[in-house]
């Protein structure tokens, strides 16, 4: 049962998944908040810290705010926490209960074959959106991390802004492993969604082939 709720926590999906789908996307997620947590400890512990500029304190957090608008690491973050909270209702939709605490209407909906799996085949979307739109930001707003920046001058820092980046090459490689975790994800999801989607079309085809779910998903008195 523990083991059963963990997978459903870290993968965001439901028995209805394929196992290997479902253990794909438990280690990448699990990948992606160990190398998170490290990087806090390391790479980006102090990420103003490890600029080195040609100018004062104020035009160095200047040039650092113009150069990153976002940061890398507190985007990935934000992603983390948004999948994490994607993966916490799908692991509360699809417990195991003692059906004590869920409507008989409820009940009764999730028991449809048919429902289960358009709910399963919604829940798999969301994660792809959620892994999509963060990758698409992320992209957009950094190709590789930079070694050094370079800031014109400005009526605030009147001197242009020349600065190195410690431990940039460490950085780079960071944001490409945990974005490569985000395309993982949504490659693994698809293979996920293609069986639900096309059990779904052969069900609303063939109405006759309507049964009810499966019994391990939930269980009425």
């Amino acid at each position: 049962m523990e083991t059963e709720a963990l997978t459903r926590l870290l993968s965001g999906t439901s028995m209805l998944a394929p196992r290997l789908g479902r253990a794909g996307l438990s280690i990448l997620t699990t990948a992606r908040l160990a190398a998170l947590a490290m990087g806090t400890k390391s790479l980006w512990r102090d990420e103003l810290g490890d600029l080195f500029c040609n100018s004062t304190t104020s035009c160095r957090l200047t040039c650092f705010d113009s150069a990153f608008p976002v940061s890398p690491f507190s985007l990935f973050l934000l992603q983390s926490a948004f999948t994490s909270a994607h993966g916490l209702a799908c692991c509360f939709l699809w417990r195991l209960p003692n059906s004590q605490g869920k409507s008989a209407w409820q009940k009764g909906w999730l028991l449809n074959r048919t429902r289960q799996l358009q709910l399963h085949a919604l829940g798999v979307l969301a994660r792809i959106f959620l892994e999509g739109i963060f990758l698409a930001v992320f992209h957009s707003l950094y190709g590789r991390y930079p070694q050094g920046l370079r800031c014109p001058a400005s009526t605030s820092c009147p001197n242009t802004v020349q600065c190195t980046i410690q431990k940039a090459q460490g950085k780079d490689a960071f944001n490409l492993f945990v974005a490569g975790i985000s395309w993982g994800s949504i490659m693994v999801c698809l293979m996920v969604l293609y069986p639900a989607i096309t059990e779904i079309f052969q069900l609303t085809l063939h109405p006759a082939k309507r049964q009810l779910g499966r019994p391990l998903l939930i269980e009425c008195a």
